[in-house]
């Protein structure tokens, strides 16, 4: 066997797991978001029997449907950043596309993008690009704030509010001009 061949392949090898390694490090994760999903769903994990079988859930079941059909329907391991991911996915699994999509273009229109209600690879690509994670969270927000006001049973679920403002990104103060510290602290002589 060549040794330059075995070294080159190691190294190629190591590089390509460390590229892996970055990439899902800074990527989106299920696993990150799935003990807050639980907090919020409480007994029953969120499943919601009409639709998934008129049966006790157990925790993994829950779990794997919240993972399956939703968190990779929807892309969420694509996202750069982890409270984006999870305010837009959040509100899926809480109260689904809604009537025409609504809830996915909501999300389209805030990012920029075409709203036709079909959550595309370009459309997280679009999300990436956001300098600021708040320019897409805080508006998505306040769009879940809104669409919980018009369901007829919004004072009886005062728990959808709570959810959707525990993702709020507090606003990072616009960086100021330092004012000379030491102009403040000299005082001049008067002229006689």
């Amino acid at each position: 066997m060549n040794p330059k061949k075995v070294i080159f392949t190691l190294l190629a090898i190591s590089c390509l797991s460390f590229t892996c390694v970055i990439f899902l490090n800074n990527a989106a994760s299920f696993n990150k978001y799935a003990p807050k999903l639980l907090k919020f769903e409480g007994e029953g994990y969120g499943i919601h029997k009409p639709i998934w079988g008129d049966k006790m859930f157990s925790k993994e079941e829950a779990l794997y449907i919240h993972k399956h059909y939703y968190w990779n329907r929807y892309l969420g391991n694509r996202f750069a950043d982890q409270t984006v991911a999870e305010v837009f996915i959040d509100h899926l699994i809480n109260a689904g596309e809604g009537k025409d999509k609504r809830n996915i273009k909501a999300f389209e229109k805030i990012i920029g993008a075409e709203q036709d209600g079909v959550l595309s690879v370009a459309d997280v690509e679009l999300a990436n690009s956001f300098e600021k994670t708040e320019d897409i969270v805080n508006p998505y927000v306040d769009y879940r704030l809104r669409y919980y006001r018009t369901r007829k049973d919004a004072s009886k679920n005062k728990g959808w509010f709570k959810r959707a403002k525990s993702f709020y990104i507090e606003k990072a103060p616009e960086p100021q001009e330092q004012e000379n510290i030491i102009e403040d602290y000299i005082i001049l002589p008067t002229a006689k």
